[in-house]
């Protein structure tokens, strides 16, 4: 099984495909499955899909993680796998990491992909879904991993899958992700970032508000609003997320590619 080891223990992840390295980030206790339609983006790119650690099968020793503890870890496995620069998708608060990690590593950074993010917590009702994160994942995990997979998918195996690899996670680290989210700010650092951004949002998703928030901060921005469909685009769009996610990855391709 693919593991990368790590001081307080290693991290399980699942890699497909050659090219363009791609690792997708997930949010609190989702983990890797959560990509599970994203997997035939493998067939073209090298794309890497981690639990982070007190997630699905990762094995750690510690509950307790902050999100520099998750940007050490998506280091780790570059160094792991032997790769400079990545492309980084993070989905919802999965972006704060990611986000994250570009201002600390922009060197080793390609570009930042994010789905449903955000700099930070910026509306009651944002802040109100990471209270109740916090207050049902220590209290009544089993009923958030239904609710969450219910929420996702239509497609009952798929919904499953999800939901027995939830209740996997740890409760400290669960918690812990919801509190660090919450409390988590990039904004006055955003015009730091030396790396090309890309957004989606689902048309419905009261989220895509912080895009006139990202304007301010990066002139640069592209962003991708998939009608119809609101947060969970990535599992209810698959199909239109995959080929306009594809479109990003080849043409950052291009732009790398020296010129002869």
């Amino acid at each position: 099984m693919p593991f990368c080891q790590l001081e307080y223990g290693k991290i399980y992840y699942d890699e497909y495909g050659m090219g363009t390295p791609v690792i997708m980030i997930h949010p609190p206790a989702m983990g890797r499955k959560v990509f599970h339609y994203q997997q035939p983006l493998g067939e073209k790119f090298h794309l890497i899909l981690p639990d982070l650690g007190g997630h699905g099968d990762s094995k750690t020793d510690k509950g307790v993680f902050s999100i520099t503890d998750y940007v050490q870890e998506v280091h780790a496995l570059l160094e792991h796998l032997n790769i400079q620069k990545v492309v980084l998708f993070g989905y919802s608060s999965g972006g704060n990491i990611v986000q994250e990690f570009a201002l600390t590593y922009p060197d080793r950074t390609l570009a930042i992909i994010l789905c449903g993010g955000f700099p930070q917590v910026d509306s009651y009702i944002l802040k109100y879904e990471h209270i109740v994160g916090m207050y049902m994942a220590k209290e009544h995990p089993h009923l958030l991993a239904k609710g969450i997979a219910t929420a996702h998918t239509h497609d009952k195996p798929i919904r499953k899958m999800i939901y027995d690899h939830m209740i996997k996670t740890n409760r400290t680290t669960w918690f812990h992700f919801y509190r660090d989210s919450l409390k988590f700010s990039c904004v006055r650092r955003l015009h730091q970032l030396k790396v090309p951004l890309y957004l989606f949002y689902g048309s419905r998703d009261f989220t895509n508000k912080h895009i006139r928030l990202y304007k301010k901060y990066v002139p640069n921005v592209k962003t991708i609003v998939i009608k119809k469909v609101s947060h969970q685009l990535i599992t209810k769009k698959p199909n239109e997320f995959n080929t306009a996610f594809e479109k990003i990855v080849t043409s950052l391709e291009q732009k790398e590619s020296p010129t002869l």
